[in-house]
Formats: structure tokens, sequence, C-alpha cells
């Protein structure tokens, strides 16, 4: 094809007018789009959500009725606002604005001041974060419009290039050469369009790498290359988010359930067993705030946040409390083994560590059904000197009754069929290191005997391998705390025998195994030999609260040896704790358990508990007083008296105390206020252990009680007092402070 030099400039010039009138297309766009943008943070919604902040705020300066009327009136705005703009906002399942509802409704029935400007400093940085959200929301919807332009005038651009590049190409092959070289010009030009059609990022790799390659082209390919990286990048991030989307709602909604369940149990007078549900609740309560949290630091920032220093250990404990949680949905035990010579701290992102191991073990264990797992830890040597391989590997057991050593020595075969998250995609999550793989290995297990008449049966497990090359920046150090100390450790699971023992030793300890109930009362005879015995939930054929009440009743007389429960589920506490010493929940991590336990042996008897615990009555009334005081002295306890709130707020600052009997209403300073000054010094302290505060009242109406708990109270019992209740909430009060 020859084209003349006429027909070649009215060729360029029609592409460049298509080129620049599609780019002042989308200039308009862009304008239109900016102006939009503009006039969504000038809305009435965003108006709205300014002016509800700001009233909140001067409320906390000055509060009147008007004031207060004001501020519910422009809550109901907003939310008329915000129904109507559902695409940029949404209230389901916001507890914010009722919250706020709430608390006005609260003034307007009884004229609380106080009440009503400590629940606004609660809800303020709430309320000022959700005005943020909004903005966010609305920055975020700009910004993705924007870039969805910029992508377009990107590819006009291209195209543009590309085609003037091939008509450049194709003039000049046509000035230099007439005929055959003309369609050799052509057909070149159709190979490149082909070429172009079907090209992959690896083949467009290669023919920038090859020195061959024309100028012309090079820059056509490295263009391309640019775009195949981008287009590459959205979908990694795509498929991240729809991974932590379906995660973290199946995870709140379990932990939810946890929650809801938990509380109305304990709204059923729960007795000695809410401690239990307590700690339940408290645990998943704490998981989901955590998860939450994680969360949103990688949304918010992702692999792109400043690496810095990992404490690795807490990082693990964080993972493992989710893993836990997760098997024990269902129903399946978890074991964790950590090896030696671990890091202390390591060079990385915690965020993207965390994500990347928790995303690949959990959907390992939910592809598996075996009803044992053990998460193992370990390192290994690096491709570099500086560098040491993390090695972690989640191994899928038919049967608890299996050695350490047989699963580390088995003869593992790599399994190709096995499918899991993408390497590359967790390559691309993580920095700061340079090697990543994961696998599936399958090896054959050989089953003990369970009859000597019985042939050796054989079955299959399965583990998930990650490795990980980090960079350490120090070790973690273990300290022989329990040196000295002499254990009886009683279950049956072999697993958890190697686990134990091999923990316990490397702190000093020594072990003594007992696999059975009967074995443990044959030991009697040398009980004071041992410091403590550990007893599992994992033994069979035994009624363990029957087992723990007996074997309690014989280490009365022992004034050195502590008996302890280890139980993989809160089932199994629920009526066993008031015989053990200290509960400890599975699977242990080392540098968790070893100070728990080493403080629980060193803790003192029970009887000696009681006199230590400090008892705090006030009272108005003399006759009260001393019954009350004669009720807690004929169950051992010795209790300090005063008269009303005032001094109860004044002893508390220079004595404390770890319970306190509260009567609700006293001339002066009632029970009520001064509940309240006591948590705010609490509060004001940060105390770890503050005082159980039991409020006492004659009135017997909700609201009453009501009051009590929102002043701070834990429990409120009726007068006169009675002995079987005073006894009960003291007992609930040792058992929250024994469940670990």
């Amino acid at each position: 094809m020859k084209l003349s030099r006429k027909t070649t400039v009215r060729f360029i010039a029609t592409l460049m007018a298509v080129g620049v009138i599609s780019q002042i297309i989308i200039g308009l766009q862009w304008h239109n789009q900016t102006t939009e943008y503009s006039k969504m943070l000038h809305s009435e919604l965003v108006s709205s959500s300014h002016q509800l902040t700001r009233t909140t705020q001067a409320l906390l300066t000055t509060i009147s009725r008007s004031q207060v009327d004001t501020l519910q009136k422009e809550i109901a705005h907003f939310k008329r606002v915000a129904s109507a703009e559902k695409a940029k906002i949404s209230l389901v399942g916001n507890v914010l604005y009722p919250q706020l509802e709430l608390a006005i409704a609260k003034f307007n029935a009884n004229s609380d001041y106080q009440q009503l400007q400590n629940t606004l400093v609660q809800l303020l940085p709430a309320l000022q974060a959700s005005q943020q959200n909004l903005i966010a929301a609305i920055n975020n919807d700009a910004q993705q419009a924007q870039q969805t332009l910029f992508f377009r005038s990107m590819t006009v651009f291209l195209v543009f290039n590309l085609a003037l590049c091939a008509l450049l190409l194709l003039v000049a092959t046509a000035t230099k050469r007439k005929g055959t070289q003309s369609k050799q010009a052509q057909s070149g030009v159709s190979e490149l369009a082909s070429q172009l059609e079907h090209i992959s990022a690896h083949e467009i790799t290669e023919i920038l790498n090859d020195i061959n390659t024309p100028p012309e082209q090079r820059r056509i390919f490295s263009n391309l290359s640019t775009m195949y990286q981008d287009v590459e990048q959205q979908k990694r991030n795509a498929d991240l988010y729809r991974q932590l989307y379906a995660l973290i709602g199946y995870e709140i909604r379990g932990m939810t359930n946890t929650i809801q369940g938990g509380v109305r149990l304990i709204a059923q007078e729960a007795g000695e067993n809410g401690a239990v549900l307590a700690r339940d609740i408290t645990l998943a309560t704490n998981t989901l705030s955590e998860l939450a949290d994680n969360y949103n630091r990688l949304i918010s920032g992702g692999n792109s946040t400043a690496s810095g220093n990992v404490t690795f250990l807490p990082l693990m404990s964080e993972l493992l409390v989710h893993l836990s949680a997760k098997t024990q949905h269902s129903q399946r035990h978890l074991e964790c083994h950590l090896g030696s010579h671990l890091p202390g701290d390591i060079e990385g992102n915690p965020t993207s560590l965390f994500w990347v191991l928790f995303l690949q073990l959990s959907n390992a264990i939910s592809a598996q059904n075996e009803p044992h797992i053990l998460f193992h830890i370990h390192t290994e040597a690096a491709n570099e000197v500086e560098q040491s391989r993390l090695v972690f590997e989640i191994v899928f057991l038919p049967t608890n009754a299996v050695n350490l050593h047989d699963i580390k020595s088995a003869d593992w075969q790599l399994v190709d069929e096995k499918s899991g998250i993408n390497d590359e995609w967790s390559k691309a999550i993580l920095t700061k290191v340079t090697r990543f793989e994961s696998a599936w290995l399958r090896s054959t297990l050989i089953l003990p005997q369970q009859d000597n008449n019985q042939d050796q049966q054989q079955t299959s497990m399965e583990k998930l391998r990650i490795g990980i090359d980090i960079t350490p920046k120090s070790f973690h150090h273990v300290e022989r705390s329990l040196e000295n100390k002499h254990l009886m450790i009683c279950t049956d699971s072999q697993l958890q025998i190697d686990i134990m023992s091999k923990m316990l030793a490397q702190y000093g300890a020594t072990i003594e195994i007992i696999r059975s109930a009967n074995a443990i009362f044959k030991s009697l005879t040398r009980i004071n030999d041992f410091d403590g015995i550990i007893i599992t939930d994992t033994i069979k054929g035994i009624q363990l609260k029957s087992f723990c009440k007996t074997l309690h009743s014989r280490l009365k007389k022992s004034t050195k040896t502590k008996l302890f429960l280890a139980a993989s589920e809160s089932s199994t506490v629920q009526d066993t704790h008031e015989y053990v010493d200290r509960v400890f929940f599975t699977p242990f991590v080392a540098h968790e358990l070893i100070p728990n336990l080493t403080e629980a042996m060193q803790a003192t008897e029970e009887t000696n508990e009681k006199a230590q615990n400090a008892f705090l009555i006030v009272e108005d009334d003399k006759v009260q007083q001393f019954l009350l005081k004669k009720l807690l002295s004929k169950q051992g306890y010795d209790a300090h008296t005063v008269s009303d709130g005032a001094q109860a707020v004044e002893y508390m600052k220079e004595h404390g105390a770890d319970i306190v009997f509260m009567d609700c209403i006293m001339p002066g300073m009632g029970g009520i206020e001064a509940t309240k000054l006591i948590r705010q010094r609490e509060q004001d302290l940060d105390v770890f252990h503050p005082a159980t505060i039991i409020g006492a009242t004659a009135l017997t109406s909700a609201s009453e009680h009501k009051s009590c708990i929102e002043a701070g109270m834990d429990y409120v019992i009726s007068k006169p007092y009675k002995s079987d209740e005073i006894i009960k909430v003291i007992k609930k009060y040792m058992a929250i402070k024994k469940i670990c």
C-alpha cells in the first residue's frame, strides 16, 4: 500500500483530532466528577454530620434543655438525610445514634447533667470517627471515579501511540520500499496487531530483554508491560479484599453468637459458673476487637505500612487464639508445639505477616476434617547467612496417640493436587521477606496396637508446610524458672504428653507422667514430692468433676502440692474450677503458661488467701454493720467498716479493698455516688484488678437495681443480709480470680 504525502498528513491529522477529542471528553468528565465531589463535600448529609458533632461538643461545656432538644432534632434530621443517601452511608447495625438518643431520653427523665456529659464524652470520639468515615467514603468514591477516568485517558493515549507508531512504520516502509516492500510493511503491522491480541506478560518480558527488538516496538511493549503490572496488582488486591470480607464476616458471626449465648446464660442466674462464662465472653469480645483492629490496620495501610520490628511470640499467641476458636467451632482439638531457638523480634510488618499466616492456616483447617490438629513452629537455616527460615506446619491427625518424634521423622511426600492461597499473593502482601513457599505433604502413620492380638493399622496424615525467610533482630531466651520443681501430668494423649514434657523440661522442671486416674491415687503416698499436679480433660473413663473433687479432698493435708486443670474448652470447667487451685486453657504457649504456672505454685493456701483478701463494709446502720461483719467472720473473713459513702471513698484511697459491701441509700453521700467515684479513680489509675462492689438495698424495684449496676456495682443483693447469698457472691469472686 502506497500513501502519498498529502494522504499521510490528512491521516495523521485525523488521528490526532480523534485523540484530542477523546481527551477533551475525558477532561470534561473529570471536571464534572470534580464538581460532583465538591457538591458532596458541601451536601446536606455532610453539613448535618458536622453540625451534629459541633452541637455534641458544645454540650460538653454547657448543658441546657434547649441545647439537648436541639441535639435531639439534629440527630433525627441526620437520620432522615442518611436514609435518603443510602449509597453514601448506612445506619443498619449502627448503635451510635441510638445511644445518643438513649442518653438524651435518660436526661429528660432524670435531669442528670453529669451522667449525660459522661455519656457524651464516651460517644464523641465515635461520632467524630463516623463523620471522618463519611468524608473518607466520599473521597474514596471520588478517587475511584478519577482512577477510572485516568485509565481511560491512558488507554486512549496508548491506543493513539500504537496506531501512530504503526502508521509511521507503514509510511517509512512504503517510502523506502515500493511494491513488495509495502506489502511486507503491511504484513508486519498486521503481525504486530495479531501478536498484541494474545500476548502474555512473560512474552512481553522476553521481547524487552531481546537486544534485537527495534526501539519503536520496545516503547510499545514497555507501555504494555506497565499496564500488565497495574492490572495484576489490582487483581491481587481484589482477591485479598474478597477473602478478607468473607473471613471477617465468618469470625464476627461466630464470636457474636458466643457473646449473645453467654449473656443469656448469665442473665439466668448462672451462679458460680458465671465466672467461666464471663471468661468466655471476655475472650470472645477481646478476640473480636483484636481481629477488627488488625483488619482495619490492613485495609488502611496494608503492605505499604512502614515495616519495623515484630515481636514474634505475642504475634503467634494472637494467631493461636484465632485458630483455636476456629477448631473449637468444628469440635476439633488443637495442640501447639514451639521449637527451640525461635526469634524474639524479627524485621517486617506484623499486620501483613498475621493475615498471610491466618488465611493460609485457616483455609487449611477448613479443608480438613481430622479431629486432632498440631500447630508446629520451628526454625531452619535460610539461604542467606544473616537470615533464618521460620517454618509453620499444621498437621492433621486421626488420633492423638502419636508422638512428636514419629510426626517429625515421617517420610513426608509432596501432594501435587492440593491447592490453597497462591504463594505469589502472599509474597506481594509480605514485606522484608525474601522467600515464601507453601506445600501440602502426606505421610503414612502406623497406629499403636490397641490389643496384642491385633495387627498394626496404617492410616495417612497430611500437613501444610509454610517456609518464610526472615531477618531476626533478637532471639527468645528461655529462663529455667521451674528449676527444682517436680510436676505430675495426668493425660492419656501421647501427643499432649510429648508437648507438655518437652515444654516444662525446657524450663527446668522434673516431670512424671501418669496415664490413668488409678495411677494418681496410687501415687498419693508420696504426694509431698510434687509441687503440682496437672489434670487434663483428655483422660477417658472418668467423670472429671467427681475425680477433681475426690483428689482435692485428699490433697487438703498437703501444704505444698497444688492441683491444676488443663482444659481445652470452657464446658469442662463449668462445675470443676472450685476443686482446683488454677485452671489453664490449652493449647499451651510456653511464654504465657510458665509465668502463670510459677505464680500459681507460689500462691498461698485458700485459708491464707482468705485472710489476705480485704473486705470493706459500707453501712450506716450499726446493727446491719454488726450482722454482716458477723456473717463474714463465720466464714473466716475479717472486714473493716465505715458509715457513709465519703468515708468509703477515703478508705479506698488509703487502703483499698478486694470486696466492698456497699449500702445503696445512706445519709450524706450514698452508695451509688461513692461507687461512681471509686470506679472513676480506678479508671484514672488504670487499676489491673478493680474492687468487686456488691450493692445492698432494701428496695426491690428494677430501676433501683439498674441504677446500682450503671454506677459500677458488680452485684446487687437484698437486705437484710442472708448468709447463703453472701457466701455465693464471695465464691463467685474467688472463681473469677482463679480462672486464667
